[in-house]
Parts: structure tokens; sequence; C-alpha cells
């Protein structure tokens, strides 16, 4: 047998730090054990493990993901020059046609080709004012 990674006291302080894997750790463990005598068969044994497996491999992968979010937050704080806050409009987005009018930077077209649209109205509307009129 390998020798351990970590001591026992580090082992039980980082899973500390994730409950959610100590959780599936401990199911796995009462898998293992089968203090209550519910897994009679090895089929009914091996369907709880990979079932435990399975959740436990989701709550690493979360703890890992939240884990590089956290990584990369904190190096982009210490990064000169770099804003979180505000949304930047992408290039390639026309500008409102109220917006053009209203804005003297933009050069606006003359009067007929800037319309604005009406919305179209529903089908049911669209009956209605039909036979209303």
């Amino acid at each position: 047998m390998t020798e351990p990674l970590m001591s026992d006291a580090e082992l039980v302080r980082r899973l500390g730090a994730h409950p959610d894997l100590r959780s599936r750790m401990e199911s796995l463990l009462l898998a293992v054990e089968d203090e209550t005598g519910e897994l009679q068969t090895a089929d009914a044994a091996e369907m709880r493990v990979i079932e435990v497996i399975r959740r436990t491999g989701h709550d690493a992968l979360q703890a890992w993901a939240k884990h590089q979010v956290e990584k990369t937050s904190q190096k982009s704080k210490q990064t000169a020059g770099v804003w979180r806050e505000g949304k930047k409009n992408s290039a390639g987005t026309p500008p409102l046609a109220t917006s053009a009018l209203t804005n003297p930077n933009t050069v606006t077209a003359p009067k007929e080709s800037v319309r604005l649209r009406k919305a179209p109205k529903s089908a049911t509307a669209a009956a209605h004012a039909r036979y209303s009129a």
C-alpha cells in the first residue's frame, strides 16, 4: 500500500473546506461498511458506489471551478488596468434610430430613410381590427 500524501489532520482540514466532498466521502464509507445491512448483493453495493462516485465527481468539478474563478478574480484584481465594471458595446451593434437622431456626432441620413416602424400586431389583434371596422 502507498504512503498517504497528507496527514490525517491535513486531510480533515481540507475536507472541512469542502463540505459537499466531505459528505460524499462519508456516503462512500457508509456504503463500504454497510452498517445498515441494506446492501445484500454485490450488484446493490456496486450501484451505490457508482452513484456516490458520480456525485463526488460532480461536486469535485464544481469545487474546482469555484476555486478557478476565485483564483482568476484575485489575479485580475492584482493586474493594473483591468476594469470589472460596466459593459462594453460590441463594435458590430448599430446605434438605435432614435439615438442617431439625437447624437450630434452621428451622421444622419435623409428623413425619409429614418423611419421608425410600428410593432406588428398579433394575429388576434389584427382579426379584431378587421371585424370591428
